[in-house]
């Protein structure tokens, strides 16, 4: 099926598509009572389409209470999460289920009869939301779509393509992306009038004004969409900007107040203690620095043994989801850390307009980087791995005089392994054995570095199921891992839509099944983070998480 489609740019030029096609690559349907899916990295354009349940969509950091009869669009490149609701019912949790739908936009080359891909963004409304008017049809659709596509049968994966092509002109038909009277534009217009004008005095009259709802029901339907009220978002607003403020600035507290909207600088002393734990005179006292880290989020696996928060980091929720959730909302200037430095040029013109103090950067970075980073502050490069994270994090600490409290966070992180090691039974470690692997795309690897060998192997005394030597060498096969006969193993899957969708297909298979490990339970997944990590806090984690895997108890 060929679509013929115009579709207005934000700009209100005609934009002509003709003579292109679509395919569905792969689908599934996620569900469960209190579904989280983690974020991935998705490779293709995706479709998330909420089937029943409440849920949220996670786009990077924005966060989007998802809508039955809405089709939410995701970029190619972009990352994506699935989250339930904390305020939701159990009863609501246990219905949920969500599609996604992995596709490609193609284009005939004139005069050769050969497709080549096509940007599929260019289709997509500017919010990546699609409004279908018949939900029930929508979600008997996905339903449907999703049977025949796994099915074993040609015909019906023919009948599930066709089913696809009739699902995006629906999606084009009905979807009038720019209009003014739709409902979630409108509270969309909200939140963006609030973070460009939270320093004036707004009232729900006017935000309801502003959306074209009444101030009842502005509302209610406010927060039924983002599970807090428009009054608790402008707060949260307020209160991190003025976060900002006093790091980056020599303001007064009464000064920090105003500027962000508030005029009773005892009112706002108020607020921010509840909100944060700590008073506003506290956090500046605490946080007079301004050094900056670039080039990897583990580094902030160094700032947190130091209790330090820099003053800018590299941060995403899903290449470094810990520190983003934890250290996230006390960072004022957050780097971009797509597939870790990925955008580099932004990052370092972001931290030239921050203007740190000092920069501390991490090992890797290339030198033409290192030089626009000393043209903006003085640069302390972290020393390599081989030196070791305890070498690694006095060296940071006696630079930043913190060096009491790198030594008291190493103390008691020997105290914790010694401890975790008295909880594993006899059995579990020098007569057992383990294997550490990871899937990417359909490869799977022996895994292993130097944390990981440290903690699984040093620490906690497992056996490697293959030589040392061999690990991180070559492709592993099915007979490889049975032949090892490994009493353990664990396997990193990373979490981008061509990797999970082999996985699926790989955990269906005989031979995967015939794996003693999965046979027996002692199969583990494991997830980037800390896993893929050398830092001080990486290690406390994996320390705690191979107690649950190996023990059954927590730490």
């Amino acid at each position: 099926m060929m679509l013929n489609l115009s579709m207005n740019t934000s700009k209100g030029e005609l934009r002509k598509y003709s003579g292109f096609m679509a395919r569905l690559w792969n689908m599934d349907i996620v569900h469960g009572q209190g579904m989280s899916l983690e974020q991935q990295l998705a490779v293709q354009p995706a479709l998330i389409v909420p089937l029943s349940g409440e849920t949220c969509l996670q786009q990077a950091e924005q966060v989007t209470r998802m809508n039955k009869g809405c089709v939410y669009f995701c970029a190619a490149g972009s990352t994506f999460g699935i989250t339930s609701g904390e305020y939701w019912s159990s009863e609501e949790q246990e219905q949920t289920a969500v599609a996604i739908l992995h596709f490609g936009f193609y284009e005939g080359m004139s005069g050769c009869g050969r497709l080549h891909e096509v940007d599929g963004a260019a289709f997509m409304p500017y919010d990546g939301i699609f409004v279908i008017s018949s939900p029930d049809r929508l979600n008997l659709v996905c339903r449907a779509m999703y049977k025949d596509f796994h099915s074993m049968e040609p015909v019906k994966q023919w009948r599930a393509q066709l089913d696809f092509q009739e699902l995006l002109y629906t999606m084009m038909a009905e979807c009038s992306p720019y209009a003014k009277n739709d409902k979630r534009q409108a509270l969309e217009r909200v939140k963006e009038y609030i973070e460009e004008h939270y320093d004036e005095d707004l009232t729900i009259e006017q935000l309801a004004n502003l959306s074209e709802l009444s101030p009842k029901y502005f509302v209610e339907v406010y927060k039924k969409t983002y599970g807090h009220s428009a009054m608790d978002y402008l707060a949260s607003v307020r209160l991190n900007k003025a976060k900002q403020l006093m790091l980056g600035s020599d303001s007064l507290l009464r000064e920090v107040a105003h500027m962000v909207g508030y005029k009773d600088e005892f009112y706002f002393s108020r607020k921010f203690k509840k909100a944060f734990g700590i008073s506003p005179s506290a956090y500046m006292k605490t946080r007079k620095n301004k050094l900056a880290m670039y080039g990897s989020t583990s580094l902030l696996g160094y700032a947190m043994p130091l209790d330090f928060t820099p003053y800018a980091a590299p941060l995403h929720p899903k290449w470094s989801q810990h520190y983003y959730n934890h250290l996230g909302p006390d960072i004022p200037v957050h780097l971009d850390a797509y597939r870790q430095n990925h955008n580099k040029y932004a990052n370092l013109e972001k931290l030239a307009t921050a203007r740190p103090e000092l920069i501390v950067c991490a090992q890797g970075v290339e030198e033409w980087e290192k030089e626009q980073l000393r043209q903006i502050a003085p640069l302390y490069e972290m020393p390599g791995e081989q030196e070791g994270w305890r070498f690694n994090l006095l060296s940071l600490a006696k630079m930043l005089d913190r060096l009491p409290e790198a030594e008291q966070w190493i103390e008691a992180f020997h105290h914790k392994i010694s401890a975790y090691r008295e909880k594993l039974p006899s059995s579990n470690r020098e007569a057992r054995t383990l294997l550490t692997a990871r899937l990417h795309q359909d490869e799977l690897r022996a895994y292993s570095h130097p944390g990981m060998k440290e903690i699984l192997f040093d620490d906690f005394g497992f056996q490697p199921a293959l030589p040392m030597d061999q690990l991180n060498e070559g492709c592993l096969t099915m007979e490889q891992i049975r032949e090892s006969r490994a009493n353990h193993l664990l396997l990193l899957i990373r979490q981008d839509s061509e990797t999970l969708a082999y996985w699926r297909r790989l955990q269906a298979t005989p031979e995967w099944m015939t794996i003693s490990a999965v046979r027996e339970g002692t199969f583990h997944q494991i997830s980037s983070y800390p896993w893929r990590e050398y830092s001080p806090i990486a290690m406390e984690q994996m320390a705690e998480e191979a107690i649950r895997l190996f023990s059954g108890k927590c730490p």
